[in-house]
């Protein structure tokens, strides 16, 4: 089993994101955002800063309202560009167990909530892929180097 199913069952063995720890999903090597990071070699920046500039938008909004059917077409957007390769299959299954997990409960204040982990740990995906994409080309231009 990957990481990434790891990752996934664990995400789906809670029944909300705001129970999740936040050293679990935002920790550096062993966090959740970390080991996805790490394990999607051929995630396409491009892509996944796209979609980060999405939940910032959003994030801008106060009331789950107002940011609901934003949130929902994440799915299709993402399913787009998994089809189109710019983004990993298992990338995008995480995000789709974190997501399942935000608007899962009758309470707005806890949707808000859940929705403000779930940008955090997008963010912390982003900056651990950016982190290992860093240590990747410093290790092969040491490499040459010697």
């Amino acid at each position: 089993m990957s990481d990434i199913n790891s990752v996934i069952q664990k995400i789906n063995a809670c029944s909300h994101l705001s129970e999740i720890e936040t050293p679990y999903f935002l920790d550096a090597e062993t966090g959740y955002a970390h080991i996805v990071a790490k394990n999607s070699k051929k995630l396409n920046t491009t892509q996944l800063r796209k979609f980060f500039a999405a939940l910032k938008k959003m994030e801008q909004k106060t009331t789950w309202d107002e940011i609901e059917t934003e949130f929902y077409l994440l799915k299709p957007r993402m399913a787009v560009s998994v089809g189109r390769k710019n983004l990993p299959k298992p990338f995008y299954d995480v995000i789709l167990a974190a997501m399942a997990k935000v608007d899962n409960v009758e309470d707005d204040e806890l949707k808000m909530k859940n929705f403000d982990i779930f940008v955090k740990f997008f963010e912390s995906i982003v900056a651990y892929h950016k982190y290992e994409e860093v240590s990747k080309n410093k290790r092969g231009r040491f490499r040459n180097v010697y």
